[in-house]
């Protein structure tokens, strides 16, 4: 049974977040990976049950019941070694982030469709661990190369984070988030669809950044 929404973690779907995986830059990316690792503690504090992870997957995405994070695809071992199923890594970016925190409760998972779709759990908790990012055009050596229209476009999501606008959120142009690679874009309407009417009472924007030409948003809220 899914309960009403009442508390949300933003995070990057971003792999440098794990220090393995960054590697050489990691202490550079210490000021994300803090702002992430504090408001996903936020969250498991304030969570009465369990936690969903919400993330951005492919179309026709699935997943075992058991599935963690691993992150053999950027090349990373996970140590000591774990046989289970691997999540899609977007969704395996929240659960790390779980992991690092201690969270022993029960763990959901969501992965919403680049069409709003979505796939995973029935049960979605009171407290949403959601990943996503901006847009991958924010400089020349971006992921998809530069596009004037991504910051403007990035500085939209962050405000709606800062000021806890759900309506905001919603209203993202997904034609223009398409166009700028911003992969979060479905996430964030999805969980906009999923409070409704509900009233964001406490926000806050803890990081905004594109070091890598991508935008990535750490920020918290929690509704009335």
């Amino acid at each position: 049974m899914s309960e009403p929404v009442r508390v949300v973690a933003f995070v990057p779907a971003a792999p440098l977040l794990v220090p393995q995986v960054a590697a050489g830059s990691a202490d550079l990316d210490a000021g994300l990976r803090e702002a992430c690792v504090c408001v996903a503690r936020r969250l498991t504090t304030a969570a009465e049950a369990g936690v969903t992870i919400v993330a951005p997957v492919a179309a026709g995405a699935s997943w075992p019941a058991n599935a963690t994070w691993g992150f053999e695809g950027f090349g990373v071992a996970r140590e000591p070694s774990d046989e289970r199923p691997r999540l899609p890594w977007p969704l395996g970016i929240g659960d790390w982030l779980l992991d690092v925190i201690g969270w022993t409760g029960e763990r959901h998972y969501v992965g919403v469709t680049p069409d709003s779709g979505t796939t995973g759990a029935a049960e979605i908790d009171a407290a949403l661990l959601v990943v996503g990012d901006g847009s991958a055009r924010r400089t020349e050596k971006a992921p998809g190369y530069l596009d004037e229209r991504a910051t403007g476009f990035d500085e939209v999501v962050a405000t709606a984070i800062r000021a806890g606008d759900n309506a905001a959120l919603g209203s993202i142009d997904q034609a223009l988030a398409d166009d700028l690679l911003c992969a979060g874009a479905p996430v964030w309407r999805w969980l906009s669809t999923r409070i409704g009417a509900g009233s964001v009472v406490e926000a806050e924007l803890l990081a905004d950044t594109a070091p890598y030409g991508v935008g990535y948003f750490a920020g918290w809220w929690r509704l009335g």
